[in-house]
């Protein structure tokens, strides 16, 4: 009887808020070529970790700041490349109450794209965990645009 009750408040109980989550939280997204990719966040303080994995392997990972002016008015992720300026795209956060539901990263996956385009040697600094494959955007570490909140780490 209790293993039906207990189940019964675990559905019941509904889903875990991003602000619930004291350690951080994970989002999550699948690109156009069906790879999973996670964004783990632990505090404001800390940078945002980005990883995308393909066939549940780990292919790269790497770490982007989040910023906001004074007021949290307006946030923007800075992500490090190769050149001595990194790429810096606008934060949009889709929130319920308190609990950011969505991270949006406007335009960062183009943004990057068309600058490993304008030049093959620009990269993003990133940890591959696998063989960078030969292909030009392939082995850019490109992060996407909007990510899920999936749960509390």
């Amino acid at each position: 009887m209790f293993r039906y009750l207990f189940a019964a408040c675990i559905m019941l109980a509904g889903p875990a808020l991003a602000e619930d989550c004291p350690n951080g939280a994970v989002y999550e997204a699948t690109d156009s070529e069906g790879n999973l990719h996670l964004l783990q966040t632990a505090s404001l303080a800390d940078p945002f970790t980005f990883e995308m994995q393909s066939q549940g392997q780990l292919v790269w990972s790497m770490q982007a700041e989040y910023l906001c002016s004074n007021g949290i008015s307006e946030c923007w992720l800075s992500v490090q490349t190769n050149d001595e300026e990194p790429v810096d795209v606008p934060v949009e956060t889709v929130s319920q109450g308190e609990s950011v539901q969505y991270y949006v990263f406007a335009h960062l996956r183009q943004t990057l794209a068309s600058m490993k385009m304008d030049d093959e040697q620009f990269d993003t600094v990133a940890q591959w965990s696998m063989e960078r494959p030969d292909d030009l955007m392939a082995s850019l570490a490109m992060p996407v645009n909007v990510y899920a909140f999936k749960s509390c780490k």
